[in-house]
């Protein structure tokens, strides 16, 4: 990626999140199908990756904390990728969910409230400071397509969570 960044800073097999879940989701299973998304990297913007991270705000430190970029509503390609997310939903039953409201396009109910597609770039400790207005209009003027060309879905178990799950859209 560049931008001065050190690339032990650079995520690896970034990807697009579409939906996550902290519970097991009865009759999920891996996959991987083949897709086409063109994101014009024009209609992204970086975000702190922490509640609230879209806006700039004193109490969140971006050198703290994992950065990434959202994707507009606007870009062309949120339709498709709100479609791959809708086949995810049907899944959240209410056992899964206990007394949360379901997931929708717009909220989630694991995670953030608000979902918003984005993908992770860069750990902690980048080096970034308060600002990334910089780093995301040299991010657009070098990047003009990103393209994204599977949909996966990995089920991952760690030990701290009981069947964290986590689908994916990657590269």
């Amino acid at each position: 990626m560049g931008f001065g960044i050190r690339r032990k800073y650079i995520l690896r097999s970034m990807h697009i999140t579409v939906y996550y879940a902290r519970r097991p989701l009865p009759s999920l299973y891996p996959l991987t199908e083949p897709t086409m998304i063109i994101i014009p990297a024009a209609e992204t913007r970086f975000m702190v990756m922490a509640p609230g991270g879209e806006n700039s705000r004193p109490d969140i430190d971006p050198s703290k904390n994992m950065i990434g970029i959202r994707i507009h509503r606007r870009n062309p390609a949120y339709e498709k990728i709100m479609l791959l997310r809708q086949r995810l939903l049907k899944y959240e039953t209410r056992r899964v969910l206990g007394l949360r409201k379901p997931s929708t396009n717009k909220t989630n109910a694991f995670g953030a409230r608000w979902f918003q597609p984005h993908m992770v770039m860069l750990r902690p400790s980048h080096g970034i400071l308060e600002n990334l207005t910089q780093l995301g209009q040299q991010f657009r003027e070098k990047f003009g397509n990103l393209v994204f060309d599977k949909f996966e879905i990995k089920i991952v178990h760690r030990k701290s969570m009981r069947g964290f799950y986590k689908t994916v859209e990657n590269t």
